[in-house]
């Protein structure tokens, strides 16, 4: 019997004169087989040769015909059970059904049952990972600036998110407890519930983390609340009580925000710190110990003229080891904070122990030590890192930092700050020279970086870095400003291809402002105001507003100001020097002639009567008069004119004059003069350990109810979804646990975290 593939296919009527058979028909290259609907009009009848099972029992399953070589599929109800009576056993799927680009609406109803998601499976299969994104999200919304909710109420959500279904309690609990945040004080209701004065939330916390040490191993960065009035009669109480959450915290890494002076005396906190091995950022403020005597102390070297000094006597050899062996746990230390207070001291030897035990440290800040604690032979045994800040270090000469420079240690430095420290100009040359990866450069000091005697200066850039890209420039002294044009010069002669911002409070001249991008607005809003409390123009000097700048009405005024700062007069008086000068010349050519004169130096610089005078005292500058300058500085250039057009017409007669007015700075600069503090807020450009928005001023724990500006400084205890923009606050609550009142909580303020970085000028 002839094959069923050789045989004709009958005429159908949606096709005419298709008498070709159905094997041999050709298909479209573009695509690997016809489409359904073009399968169902090209077949009208069925093959004769099926088996009489197949035409007895088969059921079509689409709305065309099945192919010839396909198998057989029977038809099943809901049930699984099939035209004989049995249960099916596994479904078949042709071929050409099993292809990705079908309609699901031709599968058979089993099959579509079984490959519909059920409501939720989409979200089972969700990676923790985008979970983790969400919760970031919503934490962002609770602690952002400008937000009406505090820590609380982000652990509030987070601990409710948790209980909403399984798959939400892994990411919940690992953002919840990896970075814990109390504030504020505890609860009242709390506190009579438990009968404790003070650090409820601290004893539920480590109750909850011995529970379960699964939780535990979570916990990355803790913040504990302030010493509360009513434990600093028992401030050793409180302090262990924090070690004791701290022993609790086996992966503890950061603990921001509360930072205990070192007095060289056994402390259960500083043991429970020293025994966390995972720690990454350390600050250690060292007090004075109390076996600790004053002694005298001579400076040798280029210091022996001085005269001799009390410095603190040697540790005894028990606090030594007891200190160096506190750092020998933290192999994965990176930023160690060394500050020490009036009177304390580290014996030298100990700085070469301490670095030697710290493998992964890559930022240092040293500030405060006397001469005989640390000196050039600490500053040369310094191990490679990526930040160093030295500040206030007697200790430190330049012939040590000229030394440091040239050692291979030193090359791994992206960020370099010197403050108050002994810096000459050849210095500064030979560090920026020798480090080839420096990113970032600090430099604040009284007297300019000076120059040796028998060193004269002939071929610029003297100074010169082809990777350095952020520069802080502050010499307070504003009449030795020798440094300042020596960089100026520098920056001129491209000794800074890579310089992209520059930030220099006393820039009294504005010499490195006119090589900067021109900007138009500089000051801030309410600078001038704090500018006049202050009553003068440094942040400790005497100089008043009228000595260091003129006032702006008696500059000239504009007048038809086009093209950004150009400015037209109408006629010129005859008896003017231009128009006099010009008066009788005739044009060299029979078109109209402009002729440009520059008065380049009088428009971009200040006059002899608006230089600055000395202030009384040094000290840092003012970031709110810093910005007010230069912005008086920008305005008295575009009021000055750089060019004078004059235009004669065809006869040589004079016809009329215009004076350009120009800007401060060069459009073809790529710096960018940035006047903005280390922490927004400050006007103090440099952040630093102590003072205006420090690390130990204990910021961020202010009410709102306090300051009277709701939702900017702290939560008012009022669930942030449910305010709708009433003033409802709570004083004290009383906490039920039923209907509303499980969203109050007891009024806190808005911790804002300083980071460390901000100390390396990164």
């Amino acid at each position: 019997m002839q094959s069923p593939r050789l045989q004709s296919r009958p005429s159908s009527s949606g096709s005419a004169g298709s008498q070709s058979s159905f094997g041999s028909r050709q298909r479209s290259p573009l695509s690997r087989s016809s489409s359904i609907d073009d399968l169902a009009s090209s077949r009208t009848s069925q093959d004769s040769n099926f088996s009489s099972y197949a035409l007895q029992n088969a059921k079509p399953v689409l709305a065309g015909k099945r192919a010839y070589t396909e198998p057989i599929v029977p038809a099943y109800n809901q049930y699984g059970i099939g035209p004989d009576g049995k249960q099916r056993q596994s479904l078949v799927i042709p071929q050409r059904l099993s292809s990705v680009s079908r309609n699901s609406a031709m599968l058979p109803a089993a099959v579509s049952r079984d490959t519909q998601r059920k409501p939720g499976e989409a979200f089972k299969q969700l990676p923790e990972e985008i979970l983790l994104a969400v919760l970031g999200e919503l934490k962002r919304a609770h602690l952002d600036a400008g937000s009406q909710s505090c820590a609380t109420c982000w652990m509030r959500d987070a601990s409710n998110l948790g209980l909403s279904c399984m798959k939400w309690a892994g990411p919940a609990r690992k953002a919840l407890y990896e970075n814990i945040q109390l504030n504020g004080n505890d609860s009242l209701a709390h506190s009579k519930k438990y009968k404790m004065k003070y650090g409820t939330r601290l004893i539920l916390l480590r109750k909850t983390l011995r529970a379960r040490p699964d939780l535990a191993q979570y916990v990355k960065s803790l913040k504990v609340p302030a010493i509360p009035d009513a434990a600093k009669p028992k401030k050793e109480e409180y302090l262990d009580l924090v070690a004791t959450v701290i022993m609790a915290c086996p992966s503890l890494e950061r603990l921001p925000g509360f930072h205990i002076p070192y007095n060289h005396e056994f402390s259960r906190f500083h043991h429970a710190l020293a025994t966390r091995r995972k720690l990454v950022d350390q600050v250690l403020i060292i007090n004075p110990s109390p076996s600790q005597r004053q002694q005298h102390y001579t400076l040798q070297g280029e210091f022996e003229n001085f005269h001799t000094i009390l410095a603190p006597s040697p540790l005894l050899a028990e606090q030594a080891y007891e200190f160096v062996e506190m750092h020998s746990n933290w192999s994965h230390l990176k930023t160690l904070f060394l500050h020490c207070n009036s009177g304390g001291a580290i014996d030298s030897p100990i700085f070469n122990q301490i670095f030697q035990r710290l493998p992964s440290l890559q930022h240092l800040y040293l500030s405060s030590f006397p001469a005989p604690s640390f000196n050039d032979n600490n500053l040369v045994a310094l191990p490679p890192l990526k930040s160093l800040r030295l500040e206030a270090l007697p200790g430190i000469t330049a012939a040590g930092l000229s030394t440091y420079a040239s050692l291979p240690n030193a090359r791994t430095l992206t960020s370099l700050s010197l403050i108050s420290l002994p810096v000459l100009l050849p210095v500064i040359a030979r560090l920026l020279a020798h480090l080839r990866n420096l990113r970032s450069f600090t430099l604040c000091q009284g007297p300019s970086p000076a120059l040796p005697s028998d060193l004269d200066i002939y071929l610029h850039p003297y100074l010169a870095s082809s990777t350095l890209k952020s520069l802080h420039w502050e010499i307070t002294d504003p009449n030795d400003n020798i440094a300042t044009e020596i960089l100026s010069k520098s920056i001129s002669f491209s000794g800074f291809p890579s310089l992209r911002k520059i930030r220099s409070p006393t820039d009294f001249n504005g010499s490195l402002q006119k090589l900067c991008r021109p900007r138009s607005k500089i000051e801030l809003p309410g600078d001038k105001e704090r500018s006049r409390s202050l009553g003068m123009i440094g942040g400790v000097g005497g100089v008043t507003r009228s000595q260091t700048m003129p006032n702006l009405s008696s500059s000239p005024g504009r007048s038809s100001i086009f093209a950004g700062g150009h400015r037209f007069s109408e006629s010129m008086d005859s008896s003017s020097p231009v128009n006099a000068k010009l008066k009788g010349k005739s044009s060299p050519t029979r078109s109209s002639t402009i002729s440009f004169l520059t008065d380049h130096d009088s428009a971009i610089s200040i006059g002899p009567e608006d230089h600055l005078s000395p202030p009384k005292s040094l000290g840092p500058m003012s970031l709110a008069t810093a910005r007010v300058m230069a912005q008086h500085r920008s305005e008295l250039a575009l009021n000055s004119p750089q060019f004078h057009i004059i235009v004669w017409d065809e006869g040589g007669s004079f016809m009329e004059r215009f004076e350009v007015g120009t800007f401060m700075g060069k459009i073809e600069s790529g710096i960018y003069y940035d006047m903005r503090p280390d922490v927004e807020g400050s006007d103090i450009a440099i952040v630093g350990v102590k003072g205006e928005k420090g690390l130990l001023n204990g910021r961020g724990e202010e009410l709102a109810s306090d300051n009277g500006r709701e939702g900017e400084e702290g939560c008012t205890g009022m669930c942030w979804a449910e305010r709708g923009g009433k003033d409802k606050r709570r004083k004290s609550v009383s906490y039920s646990g039923k209907g509303k009142d499980r969203w109050w909580h007891t009024e806190r303020g808005r911790w804002s975290e300083l980071p460390l970085e901000k100390f390396f000028g990164m």
